[in-house]
């Protein structure tokens, strides 16, 4: 059993990020990014909050880890 949580949102990894979720790498399948993280079953709640609209999280800090994220999608050398 899988211990990891995937997605390819850019919201909602942000938003993990914010809730002290840790993001342990980014796979590329061709052009598309996905986040994984460790915690799979927390990571799977906060996720349920986040599309209800129910998770609550600093806004600062919200941009401050869409900004990080942006940099590491943009900074990826790909190969294709």
């Amino acid at each position: 059993m899988t211990t990891e949580y995937s997605t390819k949102d850019l919201g909602e990894a942000g938003a993990l990020i914010v809730k002290k979720q840790k993001l342990i790498r980014m796979d590329w399948e061709g052009k598309i990014c996905w986040f994984v993280f460790e915690n799979k079953e927390e990571c799977e709640k906060l996720s349920s909050d986040f599309f209800f609209g129910e998770l609550q999280v600093n806004a600062r800090e919200f941009y401050e880890a869409m900004t990080h994220l942006k940099h590491k999608i943009f900074s990826y050398e790909r190969t294709e």
